[in-house]
């Protein structure tokens, strides 16, 4: 397989075929507030909103993010809540939950610098070896290359082939401009964003599409292979409303809970001692591959202090319900 490997890249396109593509970024690069100061702080908090996630949708998020958040140690000293809240709405509340970590990190190992080799930067809480390699050249200008859909995706058409990661990897580390390893990185992720799309790419204004083999056998949509979709997993998740005196109660999700672990919400039937009352209201939710049938029912306290819960002013449940699923949930949401 890896001599195998090494006898395609040799057919591949050359380096120097490809150096359009850095001065079509530098005209048509899109306006992103992290590039406008692109410290490590910044690209870091930027790089982790936009896993999962398309810029369009991250770029209010990423400033309301800063400006309550301006710099590594201010993260540190937050409370998680507060982390969780800003993240709302965003989803994969998990990475929300490790950038809180890592900033701790970073204060507690670093003195509140953020690191500049690999080793320091990978070990960080929700940091692989993409967006070490982003944080890395983009901030620092430090030669590492980096891979996701969107690089797979233009190394794939490039060369007519379907690949494995490891062999995308050694692409990535083979075409690396040295020099300009930050702005290389976000043209190739620009580049497979705006031009070279999963669908119907626009290869009539590509600055590289004369290198590409799949332009020129026509064969653009065939690559990349996509990927089995998972099953949907369908879940029925049935909830108590239980008021007192302007008051709701919400019970502290666990560590072993299927999803959305560790968060405050409405307590789940069978969680508290309750009687189970009249349906509210029902809906639905996605969460990844799951899809979730939701029931909440009003709910009658049986029992004075029930372990992991506690009453909320309800003009407070916001700050501490942070996933769009409690808002289908509450009376008078949608």
């Amino acid at each position: 397989m890896f001599a195998e490997s090494k006898n395609q890249l040799s057919t591949l396109p050359s380096k120097n075929s490809l150096r359009q593509l850095l001065g079509w970024y530098r005209r048509h690069q899109r306006p992103m507030p992290w590039r406008d100061d692109p410290s490590p702080y910044r690209t870091w908090v930027s790089e982790i909103m936009l896993q999962q996630t398309t810029v369009a949708f991250v770029i209010p998020y990423f400033e309301r993010f800063i400006k309550k958040f301006p710099n590594v140690e201010r993260l540190a000293s937050a409370q998680e809540e507060e982390v969780l809240a800003l993240w709302a709405g965003l989803g994969y509340y998990s990475r929300a939950k490790n950038l809180f970590l890592a900033a701790q990190k970073i204060v507690k190992e670093h003195r509140g610098i953020f690191p500049s080799d690999f080793d320091s930067v990978i070990s960080l809480p929700g940091v692989g070896r993409y967006t070490a390699g982003a944080i890395l050249s983009i901030a620092f200008q430090k030669p590492y290359p980096v891979l996701d859909g969107n690089v797979s995706r233009v190394f794939s058409r490039l060369a007519a082939q379907n690949k494995t990661s490891q062999e995308f990897w050694k692409m990535a580390e083979e075409y690396l401009d040295r020099d300009h390893p930050g702005d290389w990185n976000q043209a190739l992720m620009e580049l497979g964003a705006t031009v070279c799309a999963p669908e119907n790419p626009r290869c009539e204004i590509c600055p590289i599409s004369p290198a590409c083999q799949a332009f020129k056998t026509k064969t653009q949509n065939l690559f990349p292979v996509p990927k089995i979709k998972k099953p949907f997993v369908r879940l029925d998740w049935s909830f108590l409303w239980i008021e007192r005196e302007g008051k709701a109660l919400l019970w502290k999700r666990g560590e072993s809970e299927k999803l959305l672990k560790n968060h405050w919400g409405l307590p789940e039937v069978g969680k508290v001692k309750a009687e189970v009352g009249a349906l509210i209201k029902s809906g639905a939710h996605t969460i990844t591959h799951h899809q979730i049938r939701l029931r909440v029912y009003a709910g009658n306290l049986r029992e004075k202090n029930p372990a992991q819960a506690i009453w909320v002013e309800k003009r407070e449940l916001p700050k501490l319900l942070v996933s769009s699923l409690w808002k289908k949930c509450l009376p008078g949401g949608n």
